[in-house]
């Protein structure tokens, strides 16, 4: 199982069975922004996607500062969890586990302020407009009811499941305009979560889980999870050579870059690097495929010479295929992107 133990403030261990990353979908959404030409119909909405998804995620990792001073050896924690199951699919935000109750935790990352009416109504106003949310509370109630039925089809002894909607923006203001309890209850800033997370903890101390059973829970969750996939080009009806092709300046973002002297150079501001075409091989297999043989690679980063682009994919120590002219090498996006 691929569990990952890291220390709380009090040097205690926390065990993040899946631990936050970037999902795939959200890496694919940004490369298509920065690979779709701004002459195209849609490169606004095509931004702005890549944007919103992005910010839902850091959202999501501001969580991370309050996860860590939960108590020792008394949650497993995942990450963005997609399951499987008879409506398609259903994804969870965090899930936290204990051998007395499950925890899901819905993290929105969203600035000004948000009203819940009597109507069930999230919505904030901006500039004398309206602007309508699908409601974080019945969202994670049908996440509870499919998680529950979930479980069941699994054979899993039943345990209490709570729910919570996390707010991670400190300058957001939450509004309870119906004085609904719902709302007080499962709605919340992120300094609120961890409070709430030891008031449950208090609450249920029987354990309905046991330890192996908890480790099962776990192994069948990686097993089931379903990562998402942004849909790409096909989505936007777009095709390869609709891309923007070349190296991007990490500095001013000009593109392309060219390859002279052992390094990528800039033309319009002057930057040079050795290393900025691993983002661009990054954006080659999540848009293109994770395959790539040398003449792709020198159309797609814009080099002219069979020998450099050689170069520059072996040394990244991809794994490779085939001989000589027939030879690919399989793009390891998460090496590209870690360095």
């Amino acid at each position: 199982m691929n569990k990952i133990v890291k220390l709380n403030k009090k040097g205690r261990a926390l065990l993040f069975i899946k631990p936050l990353e970037i999902p795939r979908h959200i890496l694919q959404a940004q490369a298509l922004a920065r690979r779709t030409p701004v002459s195209h119909l849609f490169k606004e909405k095509i931004s702005n996607r890549a944007t919103n998804l992005f910010s839902g995620y850091k959202g999501e990792e501001s969580m991370n500062f309050q996860l860590q001073f939960l108590p020792e050896d008394d949650f497993f924690i995942f990450h963005y969890i997609r399951l499987p199951d008879q409506y398609g699919h259903f994804q969870l935000d965090y899930l936290l586990l204990t051998r007395c109750f499950h925890l899901i935790m819905e993290v929105k990352n969203i600035y000004d302020h948000m009203n819940f009416d009597e109507m069930g109504q999230a919505y904030r106003t901006r500039n004398g407009e309206v602007e309508l949310f699908g409601n974080p509370i019945e969202q994670v109630k049908l996440q509870h009811r499919r998680y529950l039925n979930w479980l069941r089809k699994f054979g899993f002894p039943p345990v209490p499941i709570k729910k919570i909607v996390v707010y991670s923006r400190d300058d957001t203001y939450l509004r309870n305009i119906a004085n609904d309890k719902a709302v007080s209850d499962i709605v919340m800033h992120r300094d609120k979560a961890l409070p709430k997370m030891e008031a449950f903890m208090k609450k249920y101390q029987t354990p309905l889980f046991s330890e192996h059973e908890l480790m099962e829970l776990s192994y069948r969750l990686l097993e089931e999870h379903v990562p998402e996939e942004d849909g790409g080009m096909e989505t936007w009806n777009m095709d390869y050579d609709d891309l923007v092709k070349g190296v991007f300046c990490s500095e001013c973002g000009e593109v392309p870059m060219r390859w002279k002297g052992g390094k990528w150079r800039c033309l319009a501001c002057g930057c040079t690097s050795t290393t900025a075409h691993r983002p661009a091989l990054a954006d080659y297999a999540l848009l293109v495929g994770e395959y790539i043989n040398n003449r792709q690679a020198r159309e797609f980063l814009q080099v002219d010479s069979i020998h450099t682009a050689k170069r520059l994919i072996q040394q990244e120590n991809f794994d490779q295929f085939g001989n000589t002219s027939g030879r690919k090498y399989k793009i390891d996006v998460n090496k590209l992107l870690i360095r």
